[in-house]
């Protein structure tokens, strides 16, 4: 079943994010101390100018078509703790403005992802709730696009609450409510859905435990009603130099259409991580089989706050997948260079039209410390779809960056940057390459206790 996603503007959020920018820019190279109730605060606002150059294989001839671009963008992030509250946030966003040279037209878009979450939990209380944001960059089988402003745009919001009680000196026993939605315009950019759960943990030694998961989510959009059930067993382990943790379980969905017509599926579920750490380096591989659905995750999935989300992700509707994850970051490769690398592969099933989805993603960061005032970055990712036959690609996407920055005070920074895009595909649309060049000027600050 094929969705089309189409979100409401982003532009407030946007503009809220550039003008906290502004604002702060006479004030963020200052060093300042904050209240005990902060933890940290910190951020940067960027402006940029440069020109984009793109090609498009119409197939008897190219389309070339070269764009001046002018923008500002700018991050924040901060975890601020008081008590039994804390809220972790982090956020970036970009508008940029391009003008076509051949015809004189100009193009405004702006880009924000980024989550936010609130959690009050009092070890000595029993209650505990929580308040999130999310705004990401999806698509749903559109394919890739060379500028990443090209996606629309998910706005959602989470909340939910929970009740522990101690059966126990070692075991845990919370019942916990969560709903998730998320605005647009359509089916899939206006979404709800509610979750309802326990938690049963015991704790075996001082660094194992192991806890049994269950829950049920339902959602309703467009008088179709799907309810998945949910059950776990998981074990964790915490290791001298990392962690270990498995799960198995299983999943059964009901899907009720408009007419009585009934859908009823079931999957076993369960993951396998394993990960290890020193002090400069951390290896993670993760297996991970799981039934979702693209409403009903509003409410299941707590989304990652530290690192800004993907620019693409995939909508789907009740899906079965099976995905692994090998990544490592190491910040000491040398005396002067770090190094991340990242790969994934994913089989999705719809569970609905039976229809199997291949997704490939991958990529590589290598920095160098060139001096005291200099740094050089390259950067290379690639994402890939296949169909049934995992050997065929039918839609990719190679980016590639470069950039050199040199620290002009100690707050400011101004680099050059060159991004290079590479689109292919043998879906019913155009080939596309696409080469910019930047010129940034950033300021940045940092506010601590």
């Amino acid at each position: 079943m094929k969705r089309r996603a189409w979100i409401a503007s982003t532009y407030p959020l946007t503009r809220c994010l550039v003008g906290l920018c502004c604002v702060a820019w006479p004030y963020i190279g200052m060093a300042q101390s904050l209240s005990d109730d902060i933890t940290t605060i910190s951020g940067s606002g960027s402006v940029f100018t440069g020109v984009t150059h793109t090609r498009t294989d119409r197939g008897t001839y190219t389309d070339t078509n070269t764009e001046p671009v002018a923008g500002v963008s700018g991050n924040i992030g901060g975890t601020l703790e008081k008590g039994a509250n804390a809220l972790a946030l982090r956020y970036g966003g970009t508008i940029e403005t391009r003008r076509e040279t051949a015809d004189g037209g100009q193009t405004d878009s702006s880009t924000l992802t980024g989550a936010s979450r609130y959690t009050h939990a009092d070890p000595g209380s029993r209650f505990d709730f929580n308040l999130g944001h999310t705004v990401t960059s999806v698509r749903n089988n559109t394919g890739f696009v060379t500028n990443p402003s090209s996606y629309d745009t998910q706005n959602t919001v989470t909340g939910g609450a929970g009740l522990k009680f101690y059966p126990g000196d070692l075991s845990m026993l919370r019942f916990f409510g969560q709903a998730g939605r998320s605005f647009g315009e359509d089916e899939l950019g206006d979404q709800e859905s509610f979750t309802a759960g326990s938690e049963l943990s015991r704790r075996l030694n001082e660094r194992s435990s192991v806890s049994l998961n269950t829950n049920r989510s339902w959602s309703e959009q467009q008088g179709t009603e799907t309810t998945i059930d949910s059950a776990q067993l998981v074990y964790s382990l915490q290791l001298e130099h990392g962690s270990f943790s498995i799960g198995a379980g299983g999943s059964k969905a009901d899907t009720e259409y408009t007419g009585g017509a009934k859908d009823e599926h079931d999957a076993v579920t369960g993951f396998l991580e394993r990960s290890w750490v020193s002090a400069d380096w951390r290896t993670a591989v993760k297996y991970d089989r799981r039934m979702y659905d693209s409403a009903i995750d509003l409410s299941r999935e707590v989304p990652p706050i530290f690192d800004l989300l993907p620019d693409t992700v995939r909508l789907q509707d009740l899906v079965v997948s099976d995905s692994l994850l090998i990544s490592h970051n190491n910040q000491r490769l040398c005396d002067v260079c770090t190094l991340g690398v990242y790969a994934q592969g994913s089989i999705l099933e719809s569970q609905l039209s039976g229809a199997i989805t291949h997704e490939y993603r991958g990529g590589v960061n290598l920095g160098f410390q060139l001096n005291a005032l200099q740094r050089l970055s390259f950067g290379y990712s690639w994402q890939g779809d296949a169909n049934e036959d995992a050997n065929i690609i039918v839609d990719e996407i190679h980016r590639l960056t470069t950039s050199w920055t040199r620290q002009l005070a100690e707050n400011t920074t101004f680099g050059v940057e060159f991004n290079q895009s590479y689109l292919r595909s043998r879906l019913a649309r155009d080939d596309q390459d696409q080469f910019e060049l930047r010129l940034v000027l950033s300021r940045g600050f940092a506010l601590s206790r």
